[in-house]
């Protein structure tokens, strides 16, 4: 399931400003699907290069969705963003938030109470060989 839609960005940001946004040739009629799409699929490809393999796929956070619009919305105002309030800062928040999730350092919010139970890490876990080297083989070195 995706977790960023053309339904979500009217939601958040409204058809007419969306319309006014992906309008290439300075006639509106309406949302240009096509740039709406690219802007999405672009923040969903960001999204992802900070994420991917920390959440189930098939119910992904809602944290997500919020971040990823925020980075569609940014990209779609393009040189304007500057001079919309709160898309600048929106921006680089989804992008701090992003890193510090890579980072192990903030949870998605996704975690079910077995996950996040105490004494458990929220770090995600890997998969490998025994080690080589453990306290019982260096005994007495």
């Amino acid at each position: 399931m995706p977790y960023l839609t053309t339904q979500n960005m009217i939601d958040r940001f409204g058809e007419t400003r969306l319309a006014e946004l992906t309008t290439r040739d300075g006639m509106v009629t309406g949302i240009d699907a096509g740039a709406l799409q690219t802007a999405i699929d672009d923040a969903v490809a960001e999204v992802e290069s900070y994420v991917a393999g920390l959440y189930d796929a098939a119910n992904p956070p809602r944290v997500l969705t919020v971040h990823a619009a925020a980075i569609a919305w940014y990209r779609l105002l393009g040189d304007r963003a500057p001079v919309v309030e709160g898309a600048k800062s929106n921006y680089d928040h989804a992008l701090a938030f992003l890193r510090r999730a890579h980072a192990g350092e903030v949870s998605l919010g996704d975690e079910t109470p077995a996950d996040s139970a105490p004494g458990q890490s929220n770090a995600p876990r890997t998969a490998g060989p025994d080690a080589t080297f453990t306290r019982d083989s260096l005994k007495g070195f």
